[in-house]
């Protein structure tokens, strides 16, 4: 935005920013706030531009994802009269046996779009990201809980795969396991084409400050262009840095791979909203 103002571009539109608290963990109180509260409205933006550290490359999709808290309850005991308890970790750990079987099953499914070199096309169900039990080492653990991360390749069905994975917790549930969830995200795979308009003067204008055509990739994980697509307006994440290494320990972004960024959300910004554009 500030380079549009100091080369004085004469655009026929609006270009902002916006900044958001929780595009980790769900996105509910940042952009899917602002669009329920009409900050952001349907169908009322030429495209949006998000800045994830994407390679290189533009990421015109993303997986589906489903995210679960689950917490068995049993009933506490000293170890020498464990047999008055209920033991929480035994009876998550037999749900959890259920879950890696359905988790080799899930994980043989291949997405048929491009991805980045290093990346799995299979789709992924991942088990322990948080995982927490018991009190003490002598006392029956009365609680377990266990984080589920269910990732959709865009060939799923998004309600098929998520039925699936609560009918097999209802099934312990029925067993008389008191087992209680809680979702921490949920969204469909989506997706913005790669002939668009807003993609194509995106991948130009990386030709123009990079000197190389990008690729269109799928991003192998959940982006918030997702709230954007599903709204009717085009959406692609483009950025500086590299997936490989993000929320890592050594996390690390050249300070000229932000300049170049900058460069070609200014000369895209400039381009989509020229004013010949704009009224086509």
């Amino acid at each position: 935005m500030r380079i549009l103002q100091l080369a004085g571009a004469e655009i026929a539109g609006q270009v902002r920013l916006v900044i958001v608290p929780d595009e980790e963990t769900g996105g509910a109180l940042g952009t899917g706030y602002l669009f329920d509260q009409g900050y952001i409205r349907r169908n009322n933006a030429l495209g949006m531009l998000m800045p994830e550290p994407t390679g290189g490359a533009i990421w015109h999709a993303c997986r589906g994802a489903y995210s679960l808290m689950v917490t068995v309850k049993g009933r506490p005991a000293h170890v020498v009269l464990q047999h008055q308890g209920v033991n929480a970790f035994e009876q998550m750990f037999d749900l959890v046996k259920a879950l890696m079987k359905l988790k080799r099953s899930v994980e043989k499914r291949k997405t048929d779009y491009r991805i980045t070199s290093g990346e799995s096309p299979n789709s992924i169900l991942m088990l322990g990201g948080i995982c927490r039990c018991g009190t003490n080492f002598n006392v029956v653990p009365a609680e377990c809980t266990l984080s589920i991360e269910r990732r959709m390749n865009p060939e799923e069905s998004f309600r098929k795969e998520k039925e699936r994975l609560l009918n097999l917790i209802e099934h312990f549930r029925r067993k008389g396991i008191k087992i209680s969830t809680r979702v921490l995200q949920e969204d469909e795979a989506c997706g913005s084409p790669c002939d668009h308009n807003l993609a194509r003067i995106l991948a130009s204008s990386i030709n123009h400050t990079k000197g190389r055509k990008p690729k269109f990739l799928m991003c192998p994980g959940l982006l918030e262009i997702r709230y954007y697509i599903r709204n009717g307006i085009p959406a692609y994440a483009y950025g500086p840095g590299l997936l490989s290494c993000a929320h890592g320990p050594y996390e690390f972004i050249p300070v000229e791979r932000i300049y170049d960024c900058a460069m070609v959300y200014a000369l895209t910004a400039a381009d989509v909203l020229s004013e010949e554009k704009v009224n086509d």
